[in-house]
């Protein structure tokens, strides 16, 4: 779908091997979502597009995500939760080795 990075898509990568990995791909096209999916809203289009971005640095912030127009007739700001604090959930509380991550 977001074809083969070019060189700004993989600014972000620091490790030689990730890089060494990532020239091994074949070059292939980013999917032209209009002909992917030809009965979707302009809102959706864009809200993919933006998403479906190789390097997170120029992908959409999650802030953003919910900002975006495809959401704004089933947002209800009234019943949002913002966490202030970081989440931790129970499983990260573990201590995940090899095996249980398995």
């Amino acid at each position: 779908m977001i074809g083969t990075p070019n060189e700004s898509d993989k600014s972000f990568v620091t490790d030689q091997k990730a890089l060494e990995y990532l020239e091994t791909f074949q070059n292939v096209t980013k999917t032209d979502l209009v002909a992917k999916y030809p009965g979707s809203s302009s809102e959706a289009l864009d809200f993919l597009s933006r998403v479906l971005v190789f390097n997170p640095y120029y992908r959409i912030s999650l802030k953003e995500c919910l900002e975006h127009p495809l959401f704004a007739q089933v947002r209800n700001l009234e019943r949002e939760n913002v966490k202030t604090t970081p989440v931790t959930l129970e499983f990260e509380k573990e201590d995940l080795n090899r095996d249980k991550l398995r």
